[in-house]
């Protein structure tokens, strides 16, 4: 009986180890169920299926066939022609790791001599890993180390990054241009923290009144809607202040820059009410004109893609748009108008919760921060204290930091933490900068 008993523990336990094999530990599962299996050269193999179907780095893909190998030395496999490493394989299964920055592709299995394709292809997503650049949580004004600088973030702003990898934000009631250095070296640019005022000039002298966001053109000289001045100003990497027009800009509050043309383009805080929906256009060569869309637009954050087009965040209708600047027309890109909230999916599927802060990659995806209320508004949701993805080409709406709870958490994607994004500005090297308005920090998103 003690025998009996002994043998049927046994064999429950192999059992339990082949259940456990299948979902953690892959070396096992394949010398448990075929470790010798030799593939037949004469017959066709075959990949029937795959899962999971998308994952990141380290993420680790079975794949299901037949006539594979248990040698590992005759099997070699390539995602979107690039090699991963396989860890185990046997008649019917293999599995591969996948290495950071594999990109989306078809998988490719070759076993002597001969090649087989999925027929469906491995969509890679990238690890996103939210850290701090600089800011020590708390209102008011420091420059200084990463740790000890302060800002003071107690209404939307934005900011812009130059060739260097400097960053350039409107620090809105500091009155004042703050430089942050790649490595979070926080100073005073332009202005005088605390004091208002209008005057251009050198960096000694010159005065702001509420700067609300910044715009860096090709030449690294730095324009800055200076809201209560009325008023878009200049400043060259010297730090010498003009005005580009004079106080001729009702409330400027969100600034772009076609880099290639030079043409820079300004939303008002009052365009939607009294404008009629118009954005200011102004030429490289310094004329105005005052550019009209079909409905009011009340933008926040603006960008150029490489088209030239102009992209909105709707800071009312929770819609991100795309305006033809050559003929004015607008296309609805995510989002449905007066829905508000935090869904994700392609194009009007897609909800975002009255977002502000808005930047545009290489590759045309467009990146959206918060930020959770209309303007100046009292009631702040958390739905949007996340920064948002789309897609460019499928109007794919995905997450990639942030959820539907505000806080400060750094981490990966979906752990990190923000508190009312209102800027964000995209660097050479794909890094993401977000200001995060409610915790009067600056972060960085890295994307392997």
């Amino acid at each position: 009986m003690k025998r009996y008993k002994a043998m049927k523990a046994t064999f429950y336990g192999v059992v339990l180890l082949l259940q456990l094999g299948l979902v953690s530990c892959k070396e096992q599962f394949f010398q448990q169920t075929d470790d010798s299996y030799m593939h037949n050269s004469n017959a066709p193999f075959v990949i029937s299926k795959f899962s999971p179907m998308e994952g990141s780095e380290a993420t680790e893909v079975m794949i299901y066939g037949d006539n594979y190998s248990s040698n590992l030395a005759d099997v070699s496999v390539k995602i979107n022609g690039k090699p991963v490493t396989v860890l185990g394989a046997n008649g019917k299964r293999m599995i591969v790791k996948i290495p950071a920055g594999l990109g989306t592709g078809n998988i490719e299995i070759t076993i002597a001599g001969k090649t087989v394709t999925s027929k469906e292809p491995f969509v890679y997503t990238l690890k996103r890993t939210v850290s701090t650049l600089a800011g020590a949580g708390v209102a008011g004004f420091a420059d200084g180390s990463a740790d000890l600088a302060k800002f003071d973030f107690r209404s939307n702003a934005g900011m812009d990054i130059d060739s260097k990898g400097n960053l350039y934000v409107a620090d809105i009631f500091n009155n004042c241009i703050r430089k942050i250095t790649p490595a979070g070296v926080v100073s005073t640019f332009i202005g005088k923290p605390g004091v208002e005022g209008y005057v251009n000039g050198n960096k000694d002298v010159a005065l702001f009144n509420h700067p609300m966001d910044v715009a860096v053109d090709k030449d690294d000289n730095l324009y800055v809607a200076d809201a209560w001045n009325w008023a878009v100003r200049k400043v060259t990497p010297d730090g010498v202040v003009s005005s580009i027009r004079g106080q001729a800009f009702a409330f400027p509050q969100g600034l772009a820059i076609n880099k290639n043309t030079g043409v820079i383009y300004i939303s008002s805080a009052l365009a939607a009410n009294y404008h009629g929906g118009k954005i200011y256009e102004f030429s490289a060569s310094g004329v105005l004109n005052e550019r009209g869309v079909d409905v009011p637009i009340f933008s926040g954050g603006m960008a150029v893609d490489s088209k030239g087009n102009l992209i909105i965040a709707d800071n009312v209708s929770s819609v991100i748009y795309s305006v033809n600047t050559t003929t004015w027309a607008r296309t609805a890109i995510a989002g449905t108008a007066g829905e508000a909230g935090l869904v994700d999916g392609v194009g009007a599927v897609a909800r975002f919760d009255h977002p502000w802060g808005i930047a545009v990659d290489s590759r045309d995806n467009i990146y959206v921060a918060g930020c959770g209320h209309r303007f100046e508004g009292p009631t702040i949701s958390a739905s949007a204290s996340n920064i948002r993805m789309i897609e460019a080409g499928t109007n794919k709406v995905s997450t990639i930091a942030g959820s539907d709870v505000q806080g400060y958490t750094n981490g990966l994607g979906g752990v990190a933490r923000f508190a009312v994004p209102s800027g964000i500005a995209i660097g050479a090297d794909g890094a993401i900068y977000v200001l995060d308005k409610g915790n009067h920090r600056i972060r960085k998103i890295v994307s392997q």
